[in-house]
């Protein structure tokens, strides 16, 4: 990604709307430090007041407060500031509890819709990008890498605000003594300004260490769950542990490294301000000076500091925090950048095909090579699949069997040649193509939910045809079972479908693949993983499909596709026919 401005940035992961609100939040930031320095600003007058009432009198604020209260005796006035006192920090924190409101309600519902952005932008990706990343890596940019960009935002948000309440604070300062204020804040620019310079790169190298960590423990958590069933049989559960452990080691190591960065400012800043007030004190002993004369300034100093050292410190980590989470922020930036080339091309929903004219799939000189792979799995290939039909396709493991399927599914785009429905490239109109077809894979993908939403997958509850749901089961011969369960269609199959036999799994895809009635069938190795036995049951279910749709069984073994009425070789890259046995 181009280097781009932090102010860019921001630009390219915030809509406009939210950009404009983004202002208005700057403008209650900014009553929000007004506030604060009311509150702070009249705590020395109010000492004064309890302290030392009689030079009440040469007060100008006072003598106005005397001149709109001529009746009310000195007592009643003095009550009535010490009201008004607490009627000013009340009203300052009620205000302090809606920003918080409204700072935290921005930040996470941004953070949640630039999730979805990510999402989306990842799920319109093309195949081949899928092919080549990690799960555990999008899981990541999704989640941790989004959650560091709007960490840097709420940072950045602090620095806004703590700077604004240090400049009302130091100007106010000022006006108490000049040449102390003009030299802590020298002191404290100095040090900032050289420690930012000397971490800031540092913590931006812990940032996208840490990231690389996050994302290979994930991987790890994933891989060891995800196989679970081979893990425990193999006894490799202590191997996934000891991986896990080695990246926590080093991700405490990271974390560690950026606690030190990150909290020395805290201690030097409180240091060089309480040091640089008592180093006056320490000149004026040194030099036998009337210390009474600074007394109001050491008072000054003491009150203003309960809200400065606060915001100074809050800067100093912030802007580290701010280089800590610069390489989540630019992650987010290129993915947001990359969807909003694909925002105007968003793939339709899938809807039942109301055009249902069969014709038949022609493939002419098919050629395709994946992104990186110096030879071609598939070139020069030919063939053609008559509307109603069934064609098997067979060969080694390897040898492009799947690749074929997927290039005619339309989810790989070839080099060259065309695939062909009915004389109308494919490529004309995926969508359209793929809502004439229903595929079942060799494993089949479940999810941890209802019967019913596993066959409408991906559809919302009120919105699933339940007669629908009925048909496709009746077809893929499941239909009786589900009848049979206490729970029906709201039977719950577990995580990856545990709670359901191979078959029964396999016979949920058939039936998810038959939800919209497809004009075209895909069955990729669908029952390899199957016995005997149970293969022979799922494919007469697919065989009671015979003449109504078009079907493609890729297969390994001859049994399964003994009954197509064609049989298609793929070898060495090529495609050849043979006559069923």
């Amino acid at each position: 990604m181009e280097q781009k401005s932090l102010f860019a940035k921001l630009r390219i992961i915030f809509p406009r709307r939210e950009r404009r609100f983004f202002v208005v939040l700057m403008v209650l930031i900014l009553i929000q430090t007004l506030f604060d320095f009311l509150g702070v600003s009249l705590i020395l007058p109010f000492v004064n007041l309890l302290i030392r009432p009689d030079n009440l009198a040469r007060q100008g604020w006072y003598r106005l407060f005397v001149s709109l209260t001529p009746d009310v005796d000195q007592s009643s006035r003095m009550l009535i500031l010490v009201v008004a006192i607490i009627v000013v920090y009340a009203v300052k924190n009620l205000f302090a509890i809606y920003m918080t409101v409204v700072q935290k309600t921005f930040l996470i519902r941004n953070q949640m819709e630039t999730s979805a952005r990510l999402l989306d932008c990842y799920l319109r990706k093309p195949y081949t990008f899928h092919l080549a990343h990690n799960t555990a890596e999008i899981v990541r940019d999704i989640n941790t890498d989004v959650s560091s960009a709007y960490a840097l935002v709420s940072n950045l948000i602090s620095i806004v605000t703590s700077a604004l309440i240090s400049l009302l604070l130091i100007a106010y300062l000022i006006l108490v003594d000049l040449w102390l204020t003009l030299s802590i804040v020298a002191g404290l620019v100095v040090y900032s300004a050289v420690y930012y310079l000397v971490v800031r790169r540092r913590l931006k190298q812990i940032g996208q260490v840490t990231r690389g960590l996050r994302m290979s423990m994930l991987k790890t958590v994933q891989q060891s769950v995800g196989g679970i069933k081979e893990v425990k049989l193999m006894g490799r559960e202590r191997f996934f542990v000891e991986e896990y452990r080695a990246d926590a080691k080093d991700f405490v190591k990271n974390y560690r490294r950026h606690a030190i960065l990150s909290g020395v400012p805290r201690h030097l800043v409180e240091f060089l301000c309480i040091g640089g007030v008592l180093g006056l004190v320490a000149v004026k002993i040194a030099t036998h000076a009337d210390l009474s004369a600074v007394v109001g300034s050491l008072s000054a100093f003491a009150v203003a500091s309960i809200r400065l050292l606060p915001s100074a410190n809050t800067i100093n980590a912030s802007i580290n925090a701010v280089s800590y989470y610069t390489p989540g922020l630019d992650a987010v930036c290129q993915t947001v950048s990359e969807s909003r080339e694909t925002e105007a091309s968003a793939p339709p929903e899938r809807r039942p095909v109301s055009n249902r004219a069969r014709a038949d799939i022609t493939v002419d000189g098919l050629r395709f090579t994946y992104p990186g792979a110096e030879k071609p799995v598939l070139s020069g290939v030919s063939l053609t699949v008559r509307a109603g039909t069934s064609v098997g396709v067979v060969g080694a493991t390897g040898a492009g069997k799947t690749t074929l399927v997927d290039l005619i599914l339309g989810l790989l785009e070839p080099q060259s040649g065309t695939i062909r429905f009915g004389g109308a490239d494919i490529r004309d109109d995926i969508p359209a193509w793929q809502s004439r077809i229903g595929y079942i894979p060799q494993n089949i993908y479940l999810v941890d939910e209802s019967i019913r939403a596993n066959v409408a997958l991906g559809v919302k509850d009120a919105e699933i045809d339940e007669a629908q749901v009925w048909r496709a089961l009746e077809s893929a011969q499941l239909a009786d079972f589900v009848r049979g369960l206490k729970d029906g269609l709201d039977t719950v199959i577990g995580e990856r479908g545990v709670r359901l036999s191979g078959g029964q799994r396999q016979r949920i895809g058939i039936a998810r693949a038959l939800y919209y009635d497809p004009d075209i069938l895909f069955l990729d190795e669908a029952t390899s993983a199957l016995d005997t036995e149970t293969e022979r049951a799922v494919m007469e279910s697919v065989r009671s499909l015979s003449g109504e749709k078009t079907c493609i069984i890729v297969a390994h073994r001859l049994t399964t596709i003994e009954h197509c009425d064609e049989v298609y070789e793929v070898r060495d890259g090529t495609v050849r026919r043979q006559r069923p046995e």
